[in-house]
């Protein structure tokens, strides 16, 4: 799929940035002034696109300790409620990113003077995956038998 992709691009992005930085850093002794912004861009992305992706392989973060002990009826209720509880955090994400856009929009970055809509974009664009990954497991259960 393109957002595992992505994720696969952003992190060889990531990992050949942090070492140009530490090249530059340890080797020619003068540090590139943009290898760190552009290192927390491609994390940050990272994460909120690898939340949704583990949102959609169904690898989320769960308490298995808990879920696991409870009987068939009981889990399905679980299932249905925790996949509705990533959907609320999802939707958080989202509502928190299009509430800061304003002013991440009018924000620079140092280094590479870019706008941090960029940075803060990651928000709705992973929420909003979450919760579109979310809805055909949240069908699934409800109309299991």
């Amino acid at each position: 799929m393109i957002v595992d992709l992505a994720c696969l691009a952003l992190m060889v992005a990531l990992v050949v940035d942090v070492f140009l930085g530490v090249f530059s850093r340890y080797v020619l002794q003068a540090t590139f002034q943009w290898y760190d912004e552009v290192a927390r861009l491609c994390f940050v992305w990272t994460v909120f696109l690898g939340a949704a992706v583990a949102v959609r392989r169904g690898t989320h973060f769960r308490l298995h300790l808990l879920i696991d002990r409870v009987g068939a009826r009981p889990r399905r209720a679980v299932d249905v409620l925790v996949t509705l509880i990533v959907m609320a955090f999802g939707g958080v994400l989202v509502t928190g990113g299009l509430a800061i856009a304003p002013i991440a929009r009018r924000q620079v970055t140092d280094a590479l003077e870019i706008s941090m809509l960029w940075f803060y974009g990651a928000l709705p664009v992973g929420g909003a995956l979450m919760i579109l990954y979310s809805l055909p497991q949240l069908w699934r259960l409800v109309r299991r038998p």
